[in-house]
């Protein structure tokens, strides 16, 4: 039997992580169609809550509305999507490090366009930009506390450990807006499991 390598990217975790349920704040600069993102000001980021369930609340959760001279962006539900705008996700990887994989298919181009994703993680975020000649998927790789995960399953099974809970995916889509997305799919083919 092969044993278990640690690698640097590995969680020292002993408790799953959690963050505050707060929104990344994004905010529409006025007069244009520039977004702008909260990343905090003078609160400095601490837990919250006791022993094992203690809550990462970072800087841009308490950030004031007077703060920007924008104005909060509404966001927009998978359920709001034109007809022909899919987005989607998948987690795969590992304990030692592990990925969300983010895809899109959009019919009509000439309409709506993917611009940019962010990912809200227990220990910050992650932004990437869909450049010229992009295609899907985008890959979203975690190491640390990020990558928490229960179990080493390829891809993950979205089994009722939710190891993500608390992650949401933030798609900007030209002539749409900012699609809001929770990383907390649980799979009707793996919940059964735990019933038997």
């Amino acid at each position: 039997m092969t044993a278990q390598e640690f690698r640097i990217t590995r969680t020292h975790a002993t408790w799953k992580p959690r963050v505050t349920a707060e929104d990344i704040p994004f905010f529409a600069a006025e007069g244009s169609n520039d977004v702008l993102i909260g990343l905090g000001g003078e609160v400095k980021s601490h837990t919250s809550g006791s022993g094992r369930s203690l809550v990462h609340e970072l800087p841009y959760a308490s950030m004031h509305d007077d703060a920007v001279s924008a104005s909060h962006v509404d966001f927009v539900t998978l359920a709001d999507l034109p007809e022909g705008v899919e987005l989607n996700y998948r987690i795969d990887g590992g304990f030692n490090n592990n990925c969300i994989v983010f895809s899109w298919s959009i019919d009509d181009p000439e309409a709506y366009a993917l611009k940019w994703v962010c990912v809200k993680t227990f220990t910050g975020m992650q932004i990437k930009y869909v450049t010229e000649k992009k295609r899907s998927p985008l890959i979203f790789a975690f190491a640390d506390e990020d990558a928490f995960a229960y179990c080493d399953k390829m891809p993950c099974e979205e089994c009722a450990f939710r190891c993500k809970s608390g992650f949401y995916a933030y798609a900007c889509i030209s002539g749409v807006g900012i699609v809001k997305i929770p990383i907390d799919r649980v799979s009707m083919i793996t919940f059964g499991k735990f019933d038997e």
